[in-house]
């Protein structure tokens, strides 16, 4: 028999929030239609487990967080970041201006759907006490993730969002 654990719902919603504070600023970062701005987006997904892990009091790592993911998916997202990283590099080269619309809108969403899927992965680690999900787990999770994040986005932009790397003035 499997124990769930259940975050107190302050907790849970400041997690929640954390997610969607870094989810937007991934998308605005992916939108940016300039070669290596990936770079910018791994850092903001560092600092979104760093900053869940600190709610939970939970260790999580770059290494759970990979293995809950697995082979495929980290795959998956490696390719994605790839693929968007060359064609943004192709549509400088063409000059195209719809080029470098269009990849704004694709790049935005990839690395939002990504952030949304690394942080709904670090919430549930840090559920579990800082293990690795099972492939069933994640699968279920990225699964669900991936039918919510439009509504989640939307949530998300319509709330005045701190940000978690700011000190709250007591």
């Amino acid at each position: 028999m499997s124990k769930t654990l259940v975050a107190a719902p302050a907790q849970g919603e400041n997690a929640r929030d954390i997610v969607g504070w870094y989810t937007l600023a991934a998308a605005a970062k992916g939108a940016f239609p300039v070669p290596a701005a990936s770079v910018a987006i791994v850092a903001n997904n560092g600092f979104m487990i760093a900053h869940i892990s600190s709610i939970y009091a939970s260790e999580i790592t770059w290494e759970n967080v990979m293995a809950s993911l697995g082979v495929a998916g980290t795959l998956n997202m490696a390719g994605r970041t790839v693929f968007i990283e060359a064609a943004k590099t192709l549509a400088w080269g063409s000059g195209s201006v719809w080029a470098l619309a269009g990849l704004s809108v694709v790049g935005a969403a990839t690395a939002g759907l990504q952030t949304y899927i690394v942080g709904q992965i670090a919430i549930k680690i840090a559920q579990k006490s800082g293990k690795a999900l099972t492939p069933k787990e994640a699968k279920g999770l990225i699964s669900h993730a991936k039918k919510t994040y439009k509504n989640f986005l939307g949530e998300m932009k319509g709330r005045d969002l701190d940000d978690p790397g700011e000190p709250v003035n007591a």
